[in-house]
């Protein structure tokens, strides 16, 4: 097998849906194992790939691993990684703030760890990933394009995943939560809340889009809404004296100590 993913959620079924449509693996190249024997039959139902209930099964024989299981259970996965004489595996990891250290383990395996989003739902991901030292030109490129498979994906250093982490990582929850925000100020003027909620999903898609492909600076872009004397000045001024960026950067800071925390292990405070 060319790419064993252990872990079969939701995020492992984006990359497996990605990795397929791009046509980077062929169905029988990959094998996911999970311990719910319902999600694996719905897999293999849906996508024809192998299935196993059994990590061991799934790791033995892969060229690639990806391990896209929560932090709680990487010990247990890892364990399982190091009983395997296979040192010419490279190891992919997903999981919150485990250092790359810790997934190569004492045999040294080349290794990555990735955080990708969850608009790898729709193939829309804004992924990082960092190598260790001993992982090639090859591996790095590998890496790359299975994220690129999902969305956007840069390299980054270790030392920046977890702010990435912080950033990217949960930040589709924290826009989701800016979106209802809005949904709820424009219900509150009395519009309906599905006419609400629809004008706000497509001011935001927008507003991506025109910034990432305008390549202006925000501040241009911002000038562009704003006329003097006009609502959007008059909004503005409400917002930037408001503490709305500092309790922006104090959410994304505590994210990613968050995921300080995880890397030292402490998964339940």
């Amino acid at each position: 097998m060319k790419l064993a993913l252990i872990g079969g959620g939701n995020m492992a079924e984006a990359i497996l849906r990605g990795v397929l449509g791009r046509q980077l693996f062929a169905p029988q190249d990959l094998i996911v194992a999970d311990i719910s024997a319902e999600r694996l039959a719905y897999i293999q139902a849906k996508y024809q790939a192998p299935t196993t209930i059994s990590n061991i099964q799934a790791l033995r024989g892969a060229e690639n691993v990806l391990l896209a299981v929560k932090p709680q259970a990487i010990d247990s996965v890892l364990a399982e990684l190091n009983t395997l004489n296979n040192r010419r595996q490279f190891v992919i990891s997903i999981a919150a703030g485990v250092p790359l250290a810790k997934i190569a383990g004492q045999k040294k395996f080349r290794a990555a760890r990735a955080m990708p989003n969850t608009p790898a739902l729709i193939g829309q991901a804004a992924s990082a990933f960092c190598c260790n030292e001993l992982a090639t030109p090859a591996d790095r490129e590998f890496v790359l394009r299975l994220l690129q498979s999902i969305g956007t994906a840069v390299e980054v250093d270790e030392k920046d995943l977890n702010a990435v982490t912080g950033l990217s990582g949960s930040g589709p929850a924290f826009v989701f939560r800016l979106m209802d925000y809005f949904i709820q100020a424009g219900a509150g003027l009395g519009l309906p809340e599905n006419k609400a909620r629809t004008l706000v999903y497509q001011t935001f898609l927008g507003s991506a889009a025109l910034a990432a492909q305008s390549g202006r600076p925000l501040a241009e872009l911002i000038a562009q809404v704003t006329s003097p004397q006009g609502t959007t000045q008059a909004g503005r001024e409400i917002l930037e004296k408001s503490a709305v960026a500092r309790i922006i950067n104090d959410t994304i800071i505590r994210a990613k100590e968050r995921a300080d925390e995880l890397a030292q292990g402490k998964y339940n405070i």
